[in-house]
C-alpha cells in the first residue's frame, strides 16, 4: 500500500502531505495499468516497485533529454544570435535548472515509490537528506549564475556608455561569496549539524580577524566603494599627487593599480587611494580643454600675436584630434611678466591623452610661425638701471 507520508529533514519527522498527495496522483495511473501475467504476474512487490520507479525515472528523465535537445538545436543558437544580451546573459543558467530540476524530481519521486525501502527509516532518511542536499545545490548554481549574468549585463551594458571594461566586479564577487556561504550553512543543517556553535564561534573570530586585519578590511571595503560610487574606470588616465600620470589598469580588493607613463605599475591602497585627491581626465567627458603658454616682447602688436597663436593652435588641435572639431581656439592673455607679456591659447581634444600630442604641435607650430611672422619670443632677462648720486656740493662733518 502507498504510503502517505514522507519525513521532512528541516523538521526532522514532519508529515509533507502535499508532496504525498502529488505523488499519489502520478502513481495512480501506474496502479491501474494491467500489465501481462507473463510479464509481471511472477514479480515480487519490491521487483514491481522498482519496475514503477523505472516509469516515474522515465517520465521524468525524457523530459530533461528533450529539453537538452531542444536547447542545444534550436534555443541555444537563437539565444546566440539574439542582439539583446539580456536574454543571452540571464536565460543560460535556466537550462541548468530545467534540466537538472527535472533529473532530482524523478529521483526523489521513484525513490518514494519503493515502499519496502521507505520502511527502512535510517536508508530513508540518508536518501532524503542527500537528495535535499543536491536541490539546495543546483539553487545555489542556478542562483550565483544568475547573479553572474545580471552583473555581466550591467558590465556590457556600462561598457556601451564608456563607464567600465566587461569584468567582473568586486561586488559580483561578494554577492556570489554570501550566496555560497548561506547555502553551506543550510546545508550543514539539512545534514543534521547544529551550526548555532559555529555561528558563535564565527562571531568571536569574526572580532579578533577584525581587530588583526584592521588595515586589509579597511582596503577591502574602500575597494568595495569605489566600485559601487565608481569615480574611475579601468582606462581612465589619472593626475596623481606628485605629478604623477598614469591609467587605472585594475581597482581590486585591497589595491588600485595605475600604470604610469614609464610603463611601471603603482600599488596604491584603497584606503589611501579613497582619501587622496586626483583629476580623472576622463570625466565627465572624455573630450576636455589644454592649453599652451608662451611669453612675447613687450614691443609685440598683441592682436598680430593673437592671430598667429589662435591659427597655430588650430593646426596643431586639428593634427591631434582624429576628427574635426568645431571649437574655435582662443587666447587669454595672463600676465606682465619680468621678460615678456604672458599668455595662454587654448584647444580642445577628443580624449585625454591627445592632450600631449596638441601641446607637442602647438609648441612646434607657434614658434615655427613666430620665427616666420618676426615676433619674438624673449629670453628671460631682468634690466637693472643703477643710479651713481652726487655729494660733491655736500659738506662733509668736520
Amino acid at each position: 500500500m502507498f504510503r502517505k507520508v514522507l519525513i521532512d529533514l528541516t523538521n526532522k519527522g514532519a508529515v509533507s502531505v502535499k508532496f504525498a498527495a502529488l505523488l499519489a496522483l502520478l502513481r495512480t495511473p501506474l496502479r491501474q495499468v494491467r500489465y501481462p501475467t507473463s510479464m509481471l504476474g511472477s514479480l515480487s512487490p519490491e521487483a514491481q516497485d522498482w519496475v514503477e520507479a523505472g516509469f516515474i525515472l522515465a517520465a521524468f528523465w525524457i523530459p530533461a533529454a528533450l529539453f537538452r535537445i531542444f536547447w542545444k538545436q534550436i534555443l541555444g543558437p537563437w539565444i546566440n544570435k539574439s542582439s539583446n544580451p539580456k536574454i543571452a546573459l540571464l536565460i543560460r543558467p535556466v537550462r541548468a535548472m530545467v534540466s537538472w530540476g527535472l533529473i532530482l524530481g524523478g529521483l526523489n519521486l521513484a525513490y518514494q515509490s519503493l515502499e519496502f525501502a521507505l520502511k527502512r527509516p535510517t536508508l530513508s532518511e540518508w536518501v532524503t537528506r542527500g537528495i535535499t542536499i543536491a536541490w539546495v545545490v543546483l539553487a545555489i548554481y542556478f542562483t550565483t549564475r544568475l547573479v553572474a549574468g545580471a552583473f555581466q549585463y550591467q558590465a556590457q551594458k556600462a561598457n556601451a556608455d564608456g563607464e567600465y571594461r566587461n569584468r567582473t566586479t568586486t561586488s559580483q564577487k561578494l554577492a556570489t561569496g554570501a550566496i555560497i556561504v548561506f547555502g553551506a550553512l543550510f546545508i550543514l543543517r539539512i545534514g543534521g549539524i547544529d551550526i548555532s556553535p559555529l555561528l558563535a564561534g564565527g562571531a568571536v573570530g569574526g572580532v579578533i580577524i577584525g581587530l588583526a586585519l584592521q588595515d586589509s578590511l579597511s582596503n577591502v571595503f574602500a575597494g568595495l566603494f569605489l566600485n559601487m560610487d565608481r569615480p574611475i574606470k579601468v582606462g581612465d588616465l589619472l593626475k596623481l599627487d606628485q605629478d604623477r600620470e598614469g591609467f587605472v589598469e585594475e581597482v581590486g580588493w585591497r589595491y588600485t593599480k595605475v600604470r604610469l607613463w614609464n610603463d611601471s605599475l603603482l600599488m596604491i591602497p584603497n584606503n589611501k587611494f579613497g582619501q587622496s585627491t586626483f583629476i580623472n581626465f576622463n570625466r565627465p567627458d572624455t573630450a576636455l580643454n589644454t592649453h599652451v603658454e608662451c611669453g612675447i616682447a613687450y614691443d609685440s602688436d598683441l592682436d598680430h600675436v593673437e592671430r598667429v597663436a589662435i591659427a597655430a593652435a588650430k593646426a596643431a588641435q586639428d593634427a591631434a584630434n582624429d576628427r574635426e572639431t568645431e571649437f574655435e581656439p582662443y587666447v587669454r592673455w595672463r600676465s606682465f611678466g619680468d621678460s615678456a607679456i604672458v599668455f595662454r591659447v587654448f584647444m580642445r581634444v577628443d580624449e585625454a591623452t591627445a592632450q600631449y600630442r596638441a601641446n607637442h604641435y602647438c609648441i612646434k607650430e607657434m614658434h615655427r610661425r613666430f620665427k616666420a611672422e618676426g615676433i619674438d619670443i624673449p629670453f628671460p632677462i631682468r634690466t637693472l638701471i643703477h643710479t651713481n648720486s652726487s655729494n660733491s656740493d655736500s659738506e662733509k662733518p668736520q
